[in-house]
């Protein structure tokens, strides 16, 4: 895939979700509770929180809903209901129903979401704790992040024009709702007909667009931990003890002191791939 069409969707995403990783390709599924490492820019899989021993609950944390986002208003969508005929349709049936896309800007996106759920860790400072242990032992290396939100979808469909005038013809399959076709028909139901000038063309379901993740605040681990303990070496030094009691309570009281969020890098691929 085209580096202009990730950034293209990577954009559109950033303007919704600031803050948040992509998923990469649009088929991987991240979960709550997987582990990630930092890698080239990006991040790949490195397991998970339960295969290391930590249990790391997850619930709902935000209502559920839909996102259509057509790149600041550059994107026009003309819709045709079945059995009608409409200006500027080249390839779609009589009886088709579907949806004209023209793109007015290069290197946009039309990004449209349906069934989007978040769900989160219940207790960051627990989760905070179990890493504090985990790296007191010399067992969490510090390229390493826990997948702590994930916003799921229960389906989507994404476009992304290479330039200016871009376009093309969607099939809607399946029944219509009642009412006049909107842009969340579009969601994971469309079959691409032609296309001029598009890079992204991509529909589907059971989707993970974004995540988002915590990892030992590197400056508190150095200044604080490793300033006052010493380093972690096996068979001396911070594994040679208990964890401090101080530590774990600063987590479980200032958990935000201890870890912090880990920021994408908006100009690379952050699935790895």
């Amino acid at each position: 895939m085209a580096k202009g069409a990730y950034k293209a969707y990577r954009k559109a995403l950033a303007d919704v979700y600031g803050g948040w990783w992509c998923a990469w390709p649009l088929t991987q599924k991240v979960h709550v509770g997987d582990v990630r490492a930092l890698h080239d820019g990006g991040s790949v899989p490195a397991g998970t929180l339960a295969g290391r021993g930590i249990e790391a609950k997850s619930g709902p944390t935000g209502a559920p809903g839909d996102i259509a986002y057509d790149a600041e208003g550059t994107v026009d969508v003309r819709f045709k209901a079945a059995g009608a005929a409409a200006q500027g349709f080249a390839s779609l049936a009589a009886a088709d129903a579907g949806a004209l896309v023209e793109f007015r800007a290069g290197h946009s996106a039309l990004v449209v979401y349906t069934g989007m759920r978040q769900n989160g860790v219940e207790d960051v400072a627990q989760l905070a704790q179990e890493l504090i242990r985990r790296c007191w032992l010399g067992e969490w290396d510090s390229a390493l992040f826990a997948v702590t939100e994930v916003i799921s979808a229960r389906a989507g469909t994404v476009l992304t024009a290479e330039k200016s005038g871009a376009s093309a013809e969607l099939k809607i399959q399946g029944e219509a709702g009642p009412g006049p076709l909107n842009l969340v028909d579009l969601a994971g139901r469309v079959a691409f007909h032609t296309a001029s000038s598009v890079g992204l063309r991509w529909t589907g379901t059971d989707l993970t667009p974004c995540y988002r993740g915590v990892r030992i605040r590197t400056s508190w681990w150095r200044d604080e931990v490793v300033a006052e303990y010493g380093t972690t070496q096996p068979g001396r030094g911070l594994s040679a003890d208990p964890v401090p009691e101080l530590l774990l309570e600063q987590a479980r009281d200032q958990v935000w002191s201890v870890v912090e969020r880990v920021g994408p890098d908006d100009d690379r691929p952050l699935g790895g791939d």
